[in-house]
């Protein structure tokens, strides 16, 4: 089960020590992080009647 692992590792090394690995990990965890902010920013102000601000800004 391990041969495609182990014959990947040897063709191009050792993903975790490189560096444009550890950049998408990075961005992939913030990018989940910012979108998780944002839903809960989202559920928060609709508590409050936030939703309708949109109707009120698209009003002339």
């Amino acid at each position: 089960h391990l041969d495609w692992t182990t014959a990947f590792s040897i063709r191009y090394g050792n993903l975790y020590y490189n560096p444009f690995h550890g950049l998408s990990i990075v961005f992939l965890y913030g990018s989940v992080l910012l979108f998780a902010m944002h839903g809960a920013t989202i559920l928060a102000v609709s508590r409050f009647g936030g939703d309708r601000e949109l109707e009120l800004s698209a009003d002339p």
